[in-house]
């Protein structure tokens, strides 16, 4: 998925949570986290590290809500717990939308790739910026129904933003 789409689907996210619109960014932020490895990966199917595992993020989130816990200090619990509810809808959106490599749901136990539509591995050995230029791109969008659901997600992220968060209190 691409991280518009991911930052679109961190954002509709924050619309379950509250109508506080402090937690927002860190809704997106959260949404858009694991692709960090982006940045330190040589192609796109190297940036599906640890970072894309749940079992990275049970940790590193629990580790955090329980400091939070042991502080008596919500905020802390709550942002980690958003940085987690928000780390494992990017990691179902990859596995809705996996072109190229799948979710390793069960890592460390196992390194079984989990993908809903049929992936094609040596397409993703292009790098990150790649993505954004035929061929890649091109062959991205052949699945029509994947690509629709990118762009709905986008659009309904929009008419949120347009018709909730903009109005004047």
């Amino acid at each position: 998925m691409f991280i518009n789409s991911h930052i679109a689907s961190g954002y509709i996210a924050s619309r379950f949570d509250t109508d506080d619109r402090k937690w927002i960014f860190l809704w997106m932020f959260a949404a858009i986290i694991p692709d960090i490895d982006g940045l330190w990966s040589k192609t796109v199917a190297d940036h599906h590290s640890i970072l894309h595992t749940p079992f990275f993020w049970v940790i590193v989130c629990g580790i955090g809500w329980f400091i939070g816990h042991v502080r008596v200090d919500n905020d802390i619990k709550r942002i980690f717990l958003i940085i987690f509810l928000g780390s494992l809808l990017h990691l179902f959106t990859d596995y809705i939308t996996a072109r190229t490599v799948g979710i390793k749901w069960f890592s460390p136990f196992n390194t079984v790739d989990y993908y809903l539509f049929m992936i094609t591995p040596e397409k993703g050995n292009i790098s990150i910026w790649e993505m954004l230029i035929p061929p890649y791109v091109t062959f991205y969008m052949e699945n029509k129904m994947l690509t629709i659901f990118e762009i709905l997600i986008n659009i309904i992220a929009l008419i949120q933003y347009l018709f909730v968060y903009n109005k004047t209190d």
